[in-house]
């Protein structure tokens, strides 16, 4: 008899403390943009999130975001070497899958403003590239996302993975992609949607709570990102402000990727 009485207990408070957080979730739903600081600025967030790049949903969209750029460029080779911009590159999990993805004359340039970010993603995508020697191919740059180290019209594709949130002036970053980019340029930019399903919400904060890493939930981090990202119709005019080619937005239940229309 105790015992039931003290699993009724225990179920009780779980209940009370499961609606507490649901409550809590909820009406922390995001309503508007608000910019907060980028996890690349607390080294222990850096270490965090290289450990997450590791995992396998992460590896999995790497690879698919890769594959999904660079598979236009090779179906429509050119006279001379393609050249790939990787913007913000973090850790290099991306720019890793970027140099298995691309055919083997490609240059690719991966630039990132953090300082020190560079030695980390090139252990990265030696670790990823380097078995057979794809990882020479990349270029690491310290470089803010107001002005690309390449010349006007010389790339041929630029990709973003979670980086537009933090861009402080994404209209000039955007119109720097399109100046940067050749005339049948492709970019490729991916982030969080901060208008995602409030069930999603509900279950990134119940991974952030339970799960993420203390470094990065200290840092409220992932829902300090999506209250930082952009709906789709805010992403699509900065996009039409910066005068992109061809836009096409694809909207996902977390995400948003905004990218030219090689079918155009």
């Amino acid at each position: 008899m105790l015992t039931r009485a003290m699993l009724a207990v225990w179920a009780s408070v779980c209940t009370a403390l499961l609606a507490r957080f649901m409550r809590t979730a909820v009406d922390t739903y995001p309503t508007g943009r608000i910019p907060g600081a980028a996890a690349s600025c607390e080294p222990s967030a850096v270490h965090a999130q290289s450990r997450l790049e590791r995992t396998m949903p992460w590896r999995l969209a790497h690879w698919w975001l890769a594959r999904h750029a660079v598979t236009p460029l090779r179906r429509r080779p050119s006279l001379r070497p393609p050249t790939i911009l990787v913007l913000d590159h973090g850790p290099g999990g991306l720019a890793g899958a970027i140099a298995k993805a691309a055919a083997r004359d490609t240059k690719i340039i991966a630039s990132d403003g953090t300082a020190g970010m560079g030695a980390l993603a090139r252990t990265r995508v030696k670790e990823t590239a380097g078995r057979f020697g794809l990882d020479a191919r990349v270029t690491f740059v310290e470089q803010s996302s107001h002005a690309f180290p390449v010349m006007p019209g010389s790339v041929d594709l630029v990709i973003s993975s979670g980086g537009l949130h933090n861009w402080p002036e994404p209209e000039w970053t955007l119109a720097e992609i399109r100046r940067v980019l050749t005339s049948t340029g492709r970019y490729v930019i991916a982030d969080l949607r901060r208008d995602p399903p409030v069930a999603l919400w509900v279950l990134a904060r119940a991974w952030q709570d339970a799960i993420a890493p203390q470094a990065l939930a200290s840092l409220d981090e992932p829902s300090s990102s999506i209250r930082s990202s952009y709906t789709a119709q805010e992403l699509e005019w900065l996009a039409a402000r910066a005068k992109l080619p061809e836009i096409r937005l694809s909207v996902g239940p977390a995400w948003l990727i905004l990218e030219r229309d090689t079918a155009s």
